[in-house]
């Protein structure tokens, strides 16, 4: 893992780091650092590596995803092809993970996608994203609306949220009672926190600096287990479905955060003077583009009465002119001169 990659990686819109985070953590602590296989459900992202790698995990990591694959290096086994209808055999992974996928398959295959990733688990299934909720369907037409307003399009994953509609929290209770397997559920990107941050990252950087937003982000990264991000209601809920019962843990034993106010009013005060002092930059320039607008204004005016006054001395000198060819001196003179060149021929 290159320094370039590991920065790409720290400085992610925490709504992308949290998520991979979280779900490498809970891989480190269920199977430590032992070689398994793991198959990443619908996860073209290359960050879920970085943050594997980032810890050393010697996983033998397999990604299915039904777009083709992509054209570099992965380092890794990629696979085209669709996740309800998987073509592994039962239990060829010891791990199964799934990170914001369910809410973009249509409600007639969400069943299937569950049970696909439960069979070809061996020992754990991790299925992670954002379920139905009043206050995640106010977030989110909050933050698209907000990204039409900047761009001039709907988000791109934010409205196939809507759809093909999130899955609901009865629709993973009645599988996994189905299933039979003890489970663990949380929450993390706790909702305010997450709509505050992903605003911040949909502002083109023409109008905020980019390197402040992920100061920001690298910021929140580091400390988001001091900054309240498991409280509820969370954004992102996190399924454990235990193949291998002897794996099951609370949710102590994977994470335990230490919230802490200072860390939480220094997060407010990097946020408000973020958009504040680069709403103020802004002002500032439009302020002196409004006054380089006001002088050039006042310059062509002055050049307009400069050119109407030289235009009226022309008229004034022309009329002068006009008065002297009509008059009897010029007409006299006139004369006199072409009498004198006739005497000299």
């Amino acid at each position: 893992m290159t320094a370039t990659e590991r920065d790409e990686y720290s400085v992610l819109n925490p709504d992308a780091f949290t998520r991979f985070f979280v779900c490498k953590e809970i891989l480190k602590k269920d199977f430590a650092k032992r070689s398994i296989k793991l198959l990443d459900v619908g996860g073209g992202s290359k960050y879920f590596q970085s943050a594997l790698l980032r810890d050393k995990l010697p996983y033998d990591l397999s990604v299915i995803d039904i777009l083709p694959q992509p054209k570099k290096e992965l380092g890794y086994t990629y696979v085209q092809g669709d996740a309800t209808k998987m073509e592994f055999a039962d239990s060829s992974f010891d791990a199964v993970v799934s990170m914001d996928v369910l809410e973009h398959i249509g409600d007639d295959r969400k069943v299937a996608f569950i049970r696909e990733c439960f069979r070809v688990a061996k020992d754990l299934v991790v299925i992670a994203g954002p379920f139905e909720s009043p206050e995640t369907t106010q977030a989110e037409k909050s933050g698209n609306d907000f990204f039409r307003s900047l761009h001039g399009r709907e988000h791109p994953w934010l409205i196939e949220h809507f759809e093909q509609n999130r899955p609901t929290k009865e629709l993973m209770d009645t599988q996994i009672k189905k299933l039979g397997c003890p489970h663990l559920e949380f929450e993390s990107n706790y909702l305010p926190s997450w709509l505050r941050l992903l605003l911040v990252n949909f502002i083109p950087e023409t109008i905020v600096d980019s390197k402040k937003v992920q100061e920001l982000n690298r910021f929140y990264n580091e400390n988001f287990l001091r900054l309240n991000d498991f409280a509820s209601p969370g954004y992102r809920h996190f399924y454990l479905l235990y193949k291998n019962s002897s794996l099951k843990k609370e949710f102590n034993n994977y994470f335990k955060p230490e919230n802490s106010i200072s860390h939480q009013l220094i997060f407010e005060h990097k946020i408000t003077e973020l958009t504040t002092g680069e709403l103020t930059k802004l002002r500032a320039e439009l302020t002196d583009a409004n006054n380089r607008l006001e002088l050039t204004v006042t310059t062509a005016k002055e050049l307009t009465a400069r050119l109407e006054d030289t235009a009226r001395h022309a008229g004034n000198l022309q009329a002068m002119l006009d008065d002297i060819h009509n008059s009897k001196a010029y007409k006299l003179a006139h004369g006199f001169g072409s009498l004198k060149r006739i005497l000299k021929k």
